[in-house]
């Protein structure tokens, strides 16, 4: 693995660099300091965070809580996903990462996965939990995990696309912050997106057709697992980093637990293989021994990382919103 990264994770950065850090974190957003009583208004508002049930498309009813942002359709989305047997209020609280990513004008979705939280139903892992056998369980949870990325995070884009029409965000700039079994369907559910054609609307070979995925342009992966019952996290992360689509990637993990430790560094080395990708791939160990979530909170600076992370890598970029639907149907 590379350690001479360049960028605000490189270790043994100078005071210079650490005040260039601290300016970026604490910095006023672009939108603003925009003039204007119009404005200066709408930054005033402040939208309370709602549960919302999404449905999926095999009969699933998923639990989310939605912090609408107030810079309407200039908002870029943030979507954090939990651990397993985690759930969403993990990002949850008047002081939460996900409250303060609204502050900062991104608009947030907080989600519980099948089997998870207020998302709990009957799913295949239910339906096995009765058997003796070993194997039956974790045959069912390998297609809880296939189902999370098929249906649940479908479902998440269906509503990120309606909020989208509606002018209340930006879909064409979202991030997935996955902790652990999250890294890996947020891993995968980024590469569905990307694989998705576009409608035929266009010439063909004219670039201007309208897309109907090409959304996800940043991951965050904090404490991220190789293997997730036969879900190889290389197998998403090989497409997903190649640099004509520009996907950046942070790679979050204790220093203290050796084995996942070891699984971050090579989840960094399967992205990290092209000349200037260290532009946007990060690599950071953090302080003690936690996995996941459980960095969140610890004085460690993972979230104001995050924060510089995604303002660097999704707020700040210039895309702007566009009519999502195909160009038949906007004519009419």
């Amino acid at each position: 693995m590379r350690t001479g990264m360049r960028g605000w994770f490189v270790r043994g950065m100078g005071c210079s660099a650490w005040i260039l850090l601290l300016a970026a974190v604490f910095a006023t957003p672009v939108w603003a300091q925009k003039a204007g009583g119009k404005d200066k208004e709408k930054d005033k508002e402040k939208f309370d965070p709602v549960v919302r049930s999404l449905e999926t498309r095999d009969g699933g009813t998923l639990k989310g809580t939605y912090f609408q942002s107030n810079r309407g359709k200039d908002a870029s989305v943030v979507v954090l996903l939990h651990m397993a047997d985690g759930n969403r209020m993990i990002w949850q609280g008047k002081e939460s990462f996900a409250a303060r990513l609204q502050n900062e004008g991104y608009a947030v979705l907080t989600l519980d996965l099948r089997g998870h939280g207020d998302s709990k139903g009957d799913g295949a892992v239910a339906a096995a939990a009765q058997s003796d056998k070993k194997t039956a369980r974790k045959a069912a949870r390998k297609i809880e995990y296939q189902q999370m990325v098929e249906f649940d995070m479908e479902a998440v884009n269906r509503f990120l696309l309606a909020e989208h029409q509606l002018e209340h965000l930006n879909m064409n700039k979202t991030a997935f912050v996955g902790p652990e079994m999250g890294a890996t369907i947020a891993s995968f559910a980024a590469l569905r997106d990307w694989q998705k054609p576009r409608y035929d609307d266009a010439p063909a070979g004219s670039g201007m057709e309208t897309p109907r995925g090409e959304n996800v342009r940043a991951l965050i992966l904090i404490s991220p697992i190789q293997n997730l019952q036969g879900l190889n996290i290389a197998a998403p992360l090989k497409p997903l980093s190649d640099p004509r689509l520009g996907v950046a990637f942070m790679v979050a993990v204790a220093q203290k637990d050796k084995e996942d430790k070891g699984q971050a560094k090579k989840t960094y080395e399967q992205i990290a293989t092209l000349p200037r990708s260290d532009e946007r791939m990060y690599y950071r160990e953090y302080p003690g021994a936690f996995r996941g979530t459980e960095l969140l909170g610890k004085k460690t600076k993972l979230e104001e990382h995050m924060l510089v992370f995604l303002n660097k890598h999704l707020r700040d970029l210039e895309i702007p919103w566009t009519d999502r639907r195909p160009a038949d149907e906007r004519e009419k």
